[in-house]
């Protein structure tokens, strides 16, 4: 036998076999790891979980990741171990430990969607690019901007009154679904605050308006990239292939927001006409991006289109889930009604100012977000590599942490009958209609708007529109929901959960016909 035949090389098979088995004693060897050895393994969790991000990418192309960790939590504890390098907590003293304590600990880089127009947003930017945008845009979501701003809301809120009569008038039982005409009021108001005029002017006329649908579409894209981001080099050409069906969509949203933003900067300064979230940057652009409380235009132009994106989805959303709830529950909605009409004379004392104060309108906006937040995602932060102290547990470096809003907002060892909808736990204590068995929960637990330096900027003006939005509805409409609609809950989440009709008769107060 020559030497070349007694040292042939393996065959194609072979090779396969080779590189299959050791891709084998590879996963084994790793399952080993990840399960015994990794710094995580101390944490409880499901041990498919531990050795791979297979199971949670998939709840998250699902659509229920959110769910499934409120049955992890109940299983496992306060802090369950979901991936190989990330854990999840539901502990209230993680809000100041991750997101407050300094030095600020940074976003999980897998979670931030790269932007597309190579300039930062708010929900995007690290360190002193994130504290320079904040500075720059903070004025326009102050108090005093907000009461600057009100008579954009008011407006608004009376064309979603007028929309929603003509609606009613066209069906012959006064049908309505609430939810598409909330989306419309939500989209023109925060585009006329965010662009200078509305972008499509949805409540304007009778039609529907499915291009709307199109600023829907960012949530579901981001969210699933950011997931194929983990699973490379799949993540290369499934992210082109998401690029590229979605490539008009987007390119269409930057052109318009470009657009209207152009238009409304070159109008300047108009203090005593109107005021909206631009009117602090008039004439304060800065396109080197490097002063302190500045901005260039592509920086404002994609912190603008998220936000807009941002907050009409979660204020639609909250405004249809907190309709649902108090309408599955008469007593509750009375309460709301007799709230509102004991304290307005008249549809024109319904204003941004005047519903501040209102506790059990208050009370029912805390509890819907509290209930069911409408972005149930974690807010993954990256553990550096000397570890952090959380509720004095040791949280091993090169690792990631977050906290669920949804999760730790029904956890039921901190909140009394977590799964059920009791605006009067966010009531004063002195309030008669407060219950006392609330004074179990665990308020510190609650914080719809995240907490520290990243806190939501944009949370005042959405409290604004909450209020001002459902006690215009209330004033103006007696609503009964058709149907049971008991299925209405059972809805994906994807960065937030997917807008789902409502369908309800409204009726004029003393009135027994529809509209």
């Amino acid at each position: 036998m020559t030497g070349a035949a007694q040292y042939a090389l393996p065959g194609t098979w072979e090779l396969v076999g080779l590189c299959t088995a050791s891709y084998a004693v590879y996963l084994v060897i790793s399952a080993i790891y990840f399960l015994f050895f990794h710094p995580l393994a101390k944490f409880p969790g499901p041990r498919w979980w531990a050795v791979s991000r297979i199971p949670w990418a998939y709840h998250v192309i699902k659509g229920d990741l959110w769910s499934v960790l409120d049955t992890l939590h109940e299983k496992y504890g306060e802090v369950v171990r979901i991936a190989p390098d990330e854990t999840t907590t539901i502990n209230p003293a993680a809000w100041k430990d991750i997101y407050v304590t300094k030095p600020v600990l940074a976003k999980d880089p897998y979670s931030l969607t790269p932007p597309l127009n190579g300039a930062h947003s708010l929900f995007t930017a690290e360190g002193d690019v994130h504290r320079r945008l904040r500075g720059a845009l903070v004025n326009g979501f102050a108090d005093r901007a907000l009461r600057d701003q009100a008579p954009i809301v008011e407006g608004y809120a009376n064309q979603l009154i007028a929309r929603l009569r003509r609606e009613a008038a066209k069906s012959a039982d006064g049908r309505v679904n609430i939810q598409r005409l909330y989306g419309y009021a939500t989209f023109d108001t925060v585009t006329d605050l965010s662009f200078g005029e509305s972008l499509l002017a949805t409540l304007e006329g009778d039609s529907d308006n499915d291009e709307i649908t199109a600023f829907f579409l960012h949530a579901k894209f981001s969210t699933i990239r950011n997931c194929l981001s983990r699973f490379s080099p799949l993540d290369i050409f499934l992210g082109l292939f998401l690029l590229g069906i979605t490539r008009k969509t987007r390119e269409r949203n930057w052109r318009l927001t470009t657009e209207k933003i152009s238009r409304r900067l070159a109008r300047g300064d108009l203090t005593g006409v109107r005021s909206d979230l631009l009117t602090p940057l008039i004439g304060k652009l800065d396109e080197t991006g490097g002063v302190k409380g500045t901005i260039s235009k592509a920086e404002l132009t994609t912190n603008q289109l998220a936000f807009v994106i941002a907050d009409c989805q979660l204020t639609t959303v909250a405004l249809t889930t907190a309709t649902y709830l108090l309408l599955r529950d008469p007593p509750k909605w009375q309460r709301l009604v007799d709230e509102i009409r004991g304290r307005f004379s008249s549809d024109a004392e319904v204003t941004v100012q005047s519903t501040q104060g209102l506790e059990y309108l208050e009370a029912v906006i805390n509890e819907t977000m509290r209930f069911r937040h409408p972005t149930p995602i974690s807010l993954p932060r990256y553990i550096p590599r000397e570890g952090r102290t959380v509720d004095g547990r040791l949280i091993p470096g090169n690792t990631i942490i977050g906290i669920n809003l949804q999760n730790i907002q029904t956890a039921p060892n901190l909140w009394v009958e977590p799964q059920g909808f009791h605006p009067e736990r966010f009531l004063p204590d002195s309030d008669p209609r407060y219950d006392h068995r609330f004074d179990r929960d665990v308020k510190a637990a609650f914080m719809p708007f995240s907490s520290g330096p990243r806190n939501c900027i944009g949370s005042k003006v959405f409290l604004a529109q909450a209020r001002m939005f459902l006690a215009k509805v209330v004033w103006n409409f007696d609503l009964v929901m058709l149907g049971n609609q008991e299925d209405w809950l059972d809805q994906k989440a994807y960065l937030v959960f997917e807008p789902k009709p409502l369908l309800v008769k409204l009726r004029v107060p003393g009135q027994t016909t529809h509209v």
